[in-house]
């Protein structure tokens, strides 16, 4: 069966995150507990727009082209799951206070897609 999650009116707390991939974000909500102990879910799937943003990191990195860095200066956008990959390790060594992993990555020919803005961090 297939229900609308926006006619059901849950609270925003209520949605718990399931799973992220480069096309989708899944969470779901509780909406009923059967006799049984059983939860019954409904789930939200939001179509991710990856390919929009990695366009758009590509024209930033080119039009960086002769500026300087300068404070606030955005160096790159990492999507969630590329940031919770645990084979990048990057929220790992955050969650570690290790600064210098984020530093090295973005550095990387890997992080090259992610990144917006010319030269070495």
């Amino acid at each position: 069966m297939t229900i609308d999650p926006a006619r059901l009116n849950i609270r925003d707390d209520a949605w718990e995150f399931v799973e992220i991939t480069e096309d989708f974000i899944r969470h779901r909500a509780p909406i009923e507990r059967l006799a049984n102990g059983d939860v019954v879910y409904v789930y939200r799937t939001t179509p991710r727009a990856i390919d929009a943003m990695l366009e758009d990191n590509k024209r930033s990195f080119e039009e960086s082209h002769g500026r300087r860095f300068g404070d606030g200066q955005i160096v790159g956008r990492i999507p969630l799951n590329v940031l919770f990959d645990p084979k990048n390790q990057l929220a790992q060594k955050i969650r570690e206070g290790d600064r210098d992993h984020m530093k090295w990555w973005l550095n990387s020919e890997a992080a090259r897609p992610f990144r917006t803005f010319r030269g070495r961090v």
